[in-house]
């Protein structure tokens, strides 16, 4: 996220607060992206009922000022990650997945390829060597894409959950925009950090629904983060994750989030999810990052809450954000579902590159039906 994160790594803690206090002064010195002059850019952040004294609000607010985050990183001891972790790509993946079998390939952090009914979806791309508006004292990437950009086929949709850096990386979204033109989807005000592309932008609202095609519909739905890209902008545009509903089939992407009621609350609208990809990383200390990020005790109950018939663990092993080691979600979410007692195939993890099949659905006359909750909605800010 964009939690300021300092490499200590054969540097002492004098040489850490210099680059912490010298990377707060340039954020200090960075302006707020803004609207004004953008032709054809409507900013619908003050209809929303979640925009309220000019800031977006979760059910409960965190108390993690910048200064605190800085003294916890000052006095945390951080597990060693490698400097580097070579990895080869993995296959390309194919042009095109038809009918209702998803393919998914994690390609890294919380970027995954959705290829399914004959659609090609990624979430929060990021191929950036750093995610920080200092990259000298960024979080600097310690392995390659499991997909490498050329290996991409034709995207169709690009899902951004939120703005923090690990997310909305803008070098990337500017290659997509230029090679495919996708269409673009995110929350309210984040379209504005990207009105110098000339990209095809929907903002949405919480709760609010877009309508792709005729057999495809997504809803932007709440999860419990924040936002901002500088010390001036926190929660001044909207995070969220992602329902599609394609066919017949539901997948949601999580974004960032915290544990809260909105996986149930999720559910109660939208009935049982065919997949989840949910984040498991980047929680280390919980007592500080709880607020913002799952650990995989918590990512197991909100596979738990969301009734996904499969889960697939993201957000982890690309960038040094926090205290764990590169390993240890992985590790902690095997402990963790065994707990809880799910079978080992319900929430997993796939390496970069890695691809998981979730076959085609068996014909209605052998399916439960399944009742919930509706949802309403419409498209908004489309460009």
């Amino acid at each position: 996220d964009m939690d300021i994160g300092i490499e200590k790594d054969g540097w002492g803690r004098g040489a850490t607060l210099f680059l912490a206090l010298l990377a707060a002064f340039t954020l200090l010195t960075v302006p707020a992206p803004s609207a004004v002059g953008a032709e054809g850019y409507v900013d619908n952040r003050a209809r929303s009922p979640h925009f309220v004294g000019g800031e977006f609000k979760n059910g409960r607010e965190s108390d993690k000022s910048y200064w605190k985050l800085l003294w916890m990183r000052l006095t945390t001891d951080y597990d060693d990650w490698p400097h580097w972790r070579e990895s080869s790509p993995g296959p390309a993946p194919p042009a095109r997945v038809e009918g209702d079998q998803i393919r998914v390939t994690t390609v890294n952090h919380s970027t995954v390829l959705i290829q399914t009914h004959g659609y090609n979806i990624i979430t929060d791309p990021i191929y950036a060597e750093s995610c920080s508006p200092v990259p000298f004292s960024g979080f600097k990437r310690v392995r390659q894409p499991g997909v490498r950009f050329y290996q991409l086929p034709k995207i169709d949709l690009v899902l951004i959950s939120h703005d923090h850096y690990d997310h909305l990386d803008l070098p990337t979204v500017r290659r997509l925009v230029a090679r495919d033109n996708p269409r673009i989807f995110l929350g309210l005000g984040v379209g504005r950090h990207l009105l110098d592309l000339q990209a095809r932008v929907t903002e949405l609202d919480w709760w609010q629904g877009a309508q792709v095609t005729d057999d495809f519909s997504l809803t932007f739905v709440p999860v419990q983060h924040f936002s901002g890209r500088t010390l001036f902008d926190t929660f001044s545009t909207l995070w969220g994750g992602f329902v599609l509903e394609i066919g017949e089939r539901k997948i949601y992407f999580g974004g960032d989030s915290g544990y809260a009621n909105h996986y149930k609350e999720t559910f109660a609208r939208f009935g049982p999810m065919d997949l989840a990809l949910l984040p498991i990383g980047a929680y280390s200390p919980q007592s500080f990052f709880g607020y913002a990020h799952l650990d995989p005790r918590q990512a197991v109950q909100a596979h738990t809450d969301l009734h996904s018939g499969k889960s697939i663990g993201v957000h982890y092993g690309t960038f040094r954000l926090t205290a764990e080691g590169i390993d240890e979600p992985v590790k902690a979410l095997a402990r963790e579902r065994e707990r809880a007692g799910l079978p080992a195939g319900d929430f997993i993890t796939a390496d970069f590159g890695q691809a998981v099949v979730l076959k085609s659905m068996p014909s209605k006359a052998s399916r439960p039906t399944i009742t919930a909750g509706r949802h309403e909605g419409e498209e908004s800010n489309g460009r």
